[in-house]
């Protein structure tokens, strides 16, 4: 379902892989003198559950620069993309749904969310998901993995970048038809407890960096399946030249959701194509 999708935007569908497996990776070799790292991340966690480690403290304090997905830090871009949140006059949300599952979702965000569906009417269903999908964590108030790594990154001063920009992820949701995004959020309403189980088992094989269980588990998603290549596949090959280019001037930690890691389309295969040593770091 995409809400699923959304939480591990890009951060499962790995393919199989002989190696050992960590979340953390080192990149070295091909002309590097200092190395650079990888780390996987999911989406969402309950703060208990973090999978940081001194090892991930002491691979930042060897590299100069932080990059994420798109830059979180960059207030003029969030504050630019906040507008494209939201779809052009005429557009209802409301619309895409049929009257009764319009209610069911209806009465789950007034009663389960304390927010009106109706005052949502106008943003772009991508906004609804990530809204919706903090009722999947186990904990009350889950946080972001990618903020808690920020934070670490500019305690340490390095300095933040993105491989993307964030309008191209905003892309991304916007070539999926709207009305399979609602949809999704209706499933997903329908059966919040199996929605739950689901995202717990994810969690379990991510914490264990078991790649084929992630993937057995994620490829009894259809949607995710019909959308692997949009969301992951092309996005790798666009990291790479940002990646390489980054690593041959100065050492830089790069966290990004951990289905990028893996498969032959991955991360870490593309980057070894290039030449470069690609190994896991125990944590």
């Amino acid at each position: 379902m995409f809400t699923t999708l959304l939480c591990l935007l890009t951060t499962f569908l790995p393919a199989a892989q002989k190696d050992s497996s960590s979340l953390l990776w080192k990149i070295s070799g091909h002309g590097l003198s200092k190395p650079s790292y990888l780390f996987g991340t999911i989406h969402m966690l309950c703060t208990d559950d973090l999978p940081f480690s001194v090892a991930i403290g002491k691979a930042m304090k060897e590299t100069k620069a932080f990059y994420m997905e798109f830059n979180m830090d960059d207030t003029e871009a969030m504050t630019r993309i906040a507008g494209e949140m939201m779809m052009p006059e005429g557009y209802s949300f409301k619309a895409l749904l049929s009257p009764e599952d319009y209610t069911i979702l209806s009465d789950y965000f007034r009663d389960s969310i304390g927010t009106s569906l109706q005052l949502l009417d106008k943003m772009k269903p991508m906004l609804i998901m990530s809204i919706l999908m903090e009722k999947t964590a186990t904990c009350p108030n889950p946080v972001s993995c990618e903020n808690m790594l920020l934070l670490l990154a500019k305690d340490q001063g390095l300095t933040i970048h993105g491989l993307e920009k964030a309008e191209d992820q905003i892309a991304i949701f916007d070539s999926i038809p709207d009305k399979e995004e609602a949809e999704s959020l209706v499933k997903q309403v329908k059966d919040m407890a199996a929605s739950r189980t689901e995202y717990q088992q994810l969690l379990d094989a991510y914490y264990k960096a078991d790649f084929n269980q992630l993937l057995g588990l994620i490829l009894q998603e259809e949607d995710v399946v019909r959308y692997k290549k949009l969301m992951l596949d092309d996005r790798n090959n666009n990291w790479i030249p940002v990646i390489t280019k980054q690593i041959q001037q100065t050492p830089a930690f790069f966290a990004f959701g951990a289905g990028h890691l893996a498969g032959k389309g991955g991360v870490i295969a593309l980057l070894r194509k290039a030449g470069y040593k690609v190994e896991p770091v125990a944590l």
